[in-house]
């Protein structure tokens, strides 16, 4: 578009630059916890941070490397977990998104047709699939990113107003883009 740019970050830890899509945004309060600015809506000066486990271990061990972009001293005390659950309530509004635009598909033979077809971007399980049915859709998605998820079967179709889904297949849309990127990150940050 003309007009329009792309805002770009640099990580704290990398020193590496991206868009504010790919990084996390961290907050320092008053009393010097960092809280998970995960939506960037927070008010008040932020760090930015690739949401990779060794990058937020790096912090958790060194809260001083915020210390100058967040203007105080920190607690970073427990910041991988922060992260990660901030991570697990994105995917899953964004699985219900995704459910509610229609982007998933589910059962055995809808996800084989959906797989062959090629109209999958991405194949998700359940964390509880049987190997044998995992082996089998893995095989069948080719050189399609595969993704298992914190849920097991029950949880995974009760979120999608369903019953028991062992596993989905995502069509290519453009809702489907940010429940790949928190698929992503989620396998980032494991």
């Amino acid at each position: 578009m003309p007009g329009s740019r792309i805002i770009e970050r640099r990580c704290v830890v990398t020193r590496e630059v991206g868009d504010r899509d790919a990084l996390v945004r961290l907050v320092r309060d008053p009393e010097g916890r960092v809280f998970v600015d995960y939506n960037h809506r927070l008010p008040g000066r932020g760090a930015w941070v690739t949401p990779r486990r060794d990058c937020l271990e790096l912090l958790e061990r060194k809260p001083g490397m915020l210390q100058r972009p967040l203007r105080g001293k920190v607690d970073t005390a427990g910041l991988l977990e922060r992260v990660r659950a901030a991570n697990i309530r994105a995917v899953e509004d964004a699985l219900t998104l995704a459910a509610r635009s229609g982007v998933l598909v589910g059962g055995k033979d809808g996800v084989r047709a959906a797989l062959s077809q090629q109209e999958a971007a991405a194949l998700v399980l359940a964390s509880d699939i049987s190997p044998r049915r995992g082996e089998d859709l893995r095989g069948r998605a080719k050189d399609l990113p595969c993704f298992t998820l914190h849920l097991d079967t029950a949880t995974l179709g009760h979120r999608l107003g369903k019953g028991p889904r062992a596993a989905l297949a995502v069509r290519r849309s453009k809702i489907s883009r940010r429940l790949l990127r928190e698929l992503r990150r989620q396998e980032l940050l494991r």
